[in-house]
């Protein structure tokens, strides 16, 4: 194969891992996200509001613990970046355990979390996906989406669909423009701790709520060396003929 065209074609090929702001999310990209935190709604300051009352802003996920089909501020678990998540990558966490974080855990997409008192982090089993972009909106396989807690390996959180019809395993991503690298997005997914889960927790409804931003991840130094290298064997090729 002519040396010119062999370089052309493996500086395409890493090419293609990158994206630019003029085009949607690809593989590879990363959906950062913000720290979710609690507020007071009235007046005081978290966490002594007045009346009690308050909300929930940036990322968090929620349980429908006590079961009565809805959702009160009480029952969202606010969450942190770590990695984020990375589009076409599966991301594992583990280190999860009962009490409170303590710097042993070693997680994935997000930092580790309190929940009943004990620490678990999300991951995903299974790539997340896209499954379609158009204009502002774009959908994500979550069917991999997944919970290490207090402990427990894998808590499958993709969806039940057999005892739960609307478990799509789908997430729905809403950008301020394009989601494109750069532009803001807010992402929500639904689904349902499967039945008989070791968590105890079998049935209850959960969701998860990301706001953030679009990333690219950075191409590996390691790859540009290799891809100038390949160009400066071009350029010594073409001496040699001309020569």
């Amino acid at each position: 194969m002519n040396k010119k065209l062999l370089c052309a074609a493996m500086l395409a090929a890493m090419a293609s891992g990158v994206s630019t702001s003029a085009n949607a999310a690809v593989a590879g990209d990363k959906l950062e996200f913000n720290a979710g935190a609690k507020q007071c709604v009235i007046g005081g300051t978290f966490p002594n509001c007045d009346y009690g009352v308050t909300t929930t802003v940036g990322s968090y996920f929620s349980m429908d613990a006590n079961g009565d089909g809805s959702v009160a501020d009480s029952e969202k678990t606010v969450i942190s970046m770590n990695d984020g998540i990375i589009l076409g990558t599966a991301q594992a966490a583990s280190g999860s355990h009962s009490g409170a974080p303590d710097g042993t855990e070693s997680p994935g997409i997000d930092n580790p979390w309190s929940f009943f008192g004990n620490t678990g982090m999300h991951q995903s089993t299974s790539p997340v996906n896209i499954l379609s972009a158009s204009g502002n909106t774009m959908t994500l396989d979550f069917t991999g989406w997944n919970v290490t807690w207090n402990g427990i390996s894998s808590i499958p959180m993709g969806g039940d669909t057999a005892n739960f019809p609307t478990d799509t395993g789908i997430a729905t991503v809403t950008c301020a423009v394009d989601c494109a690298v750069g532009d803001t997005y807010v992402l929500d997914y639904a689904a349902h701790v499967p039945l008989g889960d070791a968590s105890g927790f079998g049935g209850v409804a959960y969701a998860i709520h990301l706001e953030g931003t679009i990333s690219a991840v950075p191409v590996p130094a390691a790859v540009w060396l290799f891809g100038s290298g390949l160009l400066g064997l071009a350029g010594v090729a073409r001496r040699r003929k001309s020569a």
